[in-house]
């Protein structure tokens, strides 16, 4: 009976183990190691000036971004357009609005510096999106001189393919988080490594103060 037990608490703690690590988890495309500070922005995306960020997927499962914007010194910002485009493909697999409503939530008007303007978009899963080119786009759809917005920029890391804003090639990266929705192998191993250090941990303890 003790031996059932111990294997229907070790099914257990597999199953949590592996509902803990499938989710969404992100990825940036810019270098973390650059403080909030030093950001810059890509000054107001007005109708002739698009933001265009080509990058390549690490992960399979492909399914959003976050972005950090700001309103410059408006109150509001108007209406802009964003996609995600299959380089290879030229499937457009995401688009949508970004406006006023976007940007009325915790996340956007948070106290920490890091998580204060950023937006969530989301689109249908990629399943084969590793090792996969995109382009992020943001245009102006309807947006007066009070209502322009910018993206953050800072540093490029390795899957930054390139940034080009307007008519202007730039040797940075939108600070943008990649969302893969998939099993996190990584997070699973590290979860049942606990789980066996704590058996061990408390199997000692009980047997020193038996």
């Amino acid at each position: 009976m003790k031996m059932w037990k111990r294997i229907m608490l070790v099914l257990v703690v597999i199953l949590l183990g592996g509902a803990y690590s499938y989710g969404e988890w992100s990825r940036p495309i810019y270098n973390t190691d650059v403080g909030t500070g030093l950001y810059e922005n890509t000054g107001a995306l007005e109708q002739d000036i698009a933001f265009e960020q080509l990058f390549t997927c690490y992960d399979e499962g492909f399914c959003g971004l976050s972005v950090k914007l700001t309103k410059l010194d408006h109150p509001v910002i108007g209406e802009y357009n964003w996609e995600i485009q299959d380089v290879e493909t030229g499937e457009i697999v995401g688009t949508g609005m970004i406006d006023e409503s976007t940007t009325e939530n915790r996340l956007f008007e948070s106290s920490s510096a890091l998580k204060r303007g950023n937006i969530l978009l989301h689109f249908p899963k990629q399943k084969d999106s590793a090792g996969k080119e995109y382009m992020f786009t943001i245009r102006e759809e309807d947006a007066g001189s009070d209502e322009t917005m910018a993206v953050y920029l800072t540093e490029m890391n390795e899957n930054s393919s390139s940034l080009k804003v307007g008519s202007r090639i730039m040797d940075k990266a939108g600070v943008i988080k990649l969302s893969y929705q998939r099993f996190n192998y990584e997070t699973f191993i590290v979860f049942l490594g606990i789980m066996v250090y704590l058996a061990v941990f408390i199997k000692f303890i009980y047997k020193l103060f038996r």
